[in-house]
């Protein structure tokens, strides 16, 4: 087992050389970054992939250490310059080749890489290596020793926590029989169920957030449009409207003439959007029903205002999130339009959305560079893993933006299914023509969305959230490059390409996780133009 004490090079002779004399030193997994110590490069390669050249070296006090550790790193060094570093090394198949004897070994006693640094301080791999196994030996014992110390402390948490359990478990039943003996009723015994959504629902019962979306002029303007600007599409339709929160689409569909809004909120909310309804004079026409949809339309019967074989005309609802669909709302109303709507003459309202993504830059870590006359370089490191390990919800102006926005996918609402609200997808950026700089820094991907009402023979209306419009309360979501690896620059005539991925996350269904694997490079001409990658590497976000 290795740490990173190991790969400490705070006493390396390498900072006490002058800057002229510094080696470049190339990890095996990532040819293309560089590092200043030997230390730094064996670190990249076991951070970022899991990988460490010194359990592959032989012991530091063998005779033929040099000549192994030479043809060891030859090995590895033409293995990825043919299969391919960063994100696409494959550790399993390495090794495979590794354990080949097929090929000579003293082929690789010549460099794969010209000016090896590796190989030229082999001394210093030595040392690393000998210092590698006294750490190994070290933390064996130290493991040792505390595993039954490890053993009985995680019971103890164990059983602390079974304890909490049991009393919020006792507390919940005592309320329960206290108030079903209040109200004349037998008491019954009964298992209380986690609910993942009690979250999700609950934050929907607090007015802020109700305020904020209602002041949001881009999102509740375009709806009010939407709706108020294609009478002919409400009046006299069935109109049901999942999420309704204070009830405003409910209102515009009714004012727009629909004749039976059924509106359906889950959280406490829908206390207020009963009231609302009835202060304007819409009770007639609007229902408020209160529950989850999929569980209402599992009961169906005497919680649903709706006549036996009588079908939805229009299911609206703003169900989006973060990045589309961050809190995953949107299932709930596909469930609604498969159960209910009239398949063939409905529509969902909106029908159609569209995610973006796009290359930006963010100079923010330069502030700790002098913070009030102090350098706090240090903190730049914390900062960008706090950035990198999960998305971040921000507003990115315009001029931040250094690529084109590029669409990802588009869903079809009226058809998509459940399976499509994850996917991966590829993706090519160009920079803007307009940037004067010779070499343009990428240090975030952008993602934001677009939402269309256009069926045929409605007046099109949509929104979007880009950085180029007015900001929403969804802002945008961004995904950040490492800075403290080399963020990835562009040239004219280089691309940053990649596969895109957005998957809900299997802890929590209503979180989102990201998965980009980029490269940056440029097409060789000719007819058999080929992608010349300079740089790649991952973004994961969970």
């Amino acid at each position: 087992m290795s740490t990173n004490h190991e790969f400490s090079d705070s006493e390396s002779e390498d900072e006490q050389v002058t800057e002229d004399d510094t080696e470049t030193y190339f990890p095996i997994t990532s040819p293309n970054s560089s590092y200043t110590s030997l230390a730094q490069a064996l670190k990249h390669d076991k951070d970022y992939h899991n990988f460490n050249l010194l359990d592959l070296l032989p012991s530091p006090d063998s005779d033929d250490f040099h000549e192994k550790a030479i043809v060891m790193i030859n090995k590895c060094r033409r293995f990825v310059q043919k299969h391919g570093g960063d994100g696409k090394l494959q550790l399993d198949k390495l090794c495979a080749f590794l354990d080949d004897n097929s090929e000579n070994d003293e082929e690789f006693f010549l460099p794969v890489l010209q000016d090896d640094a590796l190989l030229m301080y082999i001394e210093d791999l030595e040392d690393l290596k000998r210092n590698h196994e006294s750490i190994e030996m070290k933390q064996m014992d130290t493991e040792t020793n505390k595993t039954v110390q490890d053993y009985q402390q995680k019971i103890q948490a164990l059983e602390q926590q079974l304890s909490r359990a049991s009393q919020y478990l006792t507390t919940l039943l005592d309320n329960r029989e206290d108030d079903e003996s209040s109200k004349g009723q037998p008491v019954k015994s009964s298992a209380v169920a986690p609910d993942n959504d009690t979250y999700y629902f609950s934050s929907y019962s607090n007015s802020s957030i109700h305020e904020t979306m209602l002041q949001d002029t881009v999102r509740t303007e375009a709806y009010q449009n939407a709706i108020l600007g294609n009478p002919h599409l409400f009046k006299g339709k069935v109109v049901m409207d999942i999420g309704c929160g204070t009830g405003i689409l409910s209102l515009f569909a009714a004012k727009a003439g629909a004749k039976k809004v059924i509106a359906i909120d889950a959280s406490d909310m829908y206390k207020e959007a009963t009231q609302i309804v009835a202060s304007n004079g819409y009770e007639d026409i609007i229902t408020v029903v209160h529950g989850k949809v999929e569980d209402l339309i599992e009961k169906k019967h005497g919680t649903l205002p709706l006549e036996d074989g009588e079908l939805v005309d229009i299911v609206i609802s703003e169900w989006m999130g973060y990045a589309l669909f961050f809190e995953t709302m949107l299932p709930s109303v596909m469930v609604a339009r498969d159960h209910l709507m009239d398949r063939k003459n409905g529509t969902m309202w909106p029908n159609r959305s569209v995610i973006f993504i796009e290359g930006a830059s963010d100079s923010r870590l330069e502030y700790w560079s002098n913070v009030y006359g102090f350098n706090m370089n240090i903190m730049k490191d914390r900062v960008m893993k706090e950035l990198r390990s999960e998305a971040s919800v921000e507003i990115v102006e315009d001029d931040a933006i250094v690529t084109d926005r590029h669409e990802l996918i588009v869903h079809d609402l009226n058809v998509c299914c459940d399976e499509e609200l994850d996917f991966e997808v590829p993706f090519v950026l160009e920079r803007r023509p307009d940037l004067e700089v010779e070499e343009q820094r990428i240090d975030k991907l952008v993602v934001s969305f677009d939402i269309f009402f256009d069926s045929e023979d409605c007046s099109m209306i949509s929104f979007s959230t880009g950085c180029q419009t007015k900001p929403t309360h969804w802002k945008q979501t961004s995904l950040w490059f490492d800075s403290m690896e080399g963020v990835p620059t562009l040239r004219k005539g280089e691309f940053l390409k990649g596969i895109f991925g957005m998957r809900r996350n299997s802890r929590n269904h209503r979180d989102i996780d990201f998965l980009v694997r980029w490269e940056i490079g440029s097409y060789s001409s000719g007819e058999d133009a080929t992608f010349q990658t300079k740089l790649s590497g991952t973004i994961l976000t969970t």
